[in-house]
């Protein structure tokens, strides 16, 4: 059967119609943040919230250390991770980023001295590239410390098909390491 111009508009519109009406939301929560503390900094028997007052002058130096864009709103949370003898273990920061066009809830644990324990992906919203959750990519983190050991493409491997949330997590890391070395000795 043949259609006209007319009726391949209108049998377009229905099948864009459908599509829309079809689509799925990709929402996928991994893990809460106390699982998360437990997982990214396992010598820590306690965790203490770390008041992170972050003034002009604190997001201007956060941006400077990690050379990238300090986000509208950056407002990441800390705890202080503590051993069963009281003494400080390491820190865990959560915070979030946005993928392509949703928003990666994402922790990071370091040790005292600044060096990354760990990443895990929290919650993912986006309907391609989770699989910056995968082992295989956020093992590249371990083990590096600060913001200049932390450089998308450079240091941090991309992944086909989740660019933006690959580039958008490190430069995520790179802001939080960028936090423990410049005021992770002051807790």
């Amino acid at each position: 059967m043949r259609l006209n111009r007319r009726q391949s508009l209108q049998r377009a519109t229905a099948i864009g119609a459908a599509a829309l009406w079809n689509t799925r939301a990709f929402s996928a929560v991994y893990m809460d943040i106390e699982q998360a503390r437990g997982a990214l900094l396992p010598n820590a028997a306690t965790f203490q919230p770390w008041s992170l007052a972050l003034d002009a002058t604190a997001l201007a130096s956060i941006a400077s250390a990690s050379q990238t864009r300090v986000p509208q709103g950056f407002s990441p949370a800390g705890w202080t991770g503590l051993d069963a003898q009281g003494r400080r273990a390491g820190f865990v920061l959560a915070d979030r980023v946005i993928g392509k066009f949703e928003l990666i809830d994402y922790a990071a644990g370091f040790g005292i001295d600044g060096t990354v324990t760990q990443v895990e992906v929290l919650a993912y919203r986006e309907s391609h590239g989770a699989e910056i959750r995968n082992a295989a990519w956020r093992k590249q983190f371990p083990g590096r410390k600060g913001p200049a050991q932390l450089r998308f493409g450079d240091d941090i491997r991309n992944i086909s098909g989740a660019t933006l949330s690959c580039q958008h997590v490190t430069e995520g890391m790179q802001r939080l390491a960028a936090i423990v070395a410049l005021f992770g000795t002051r807790t």
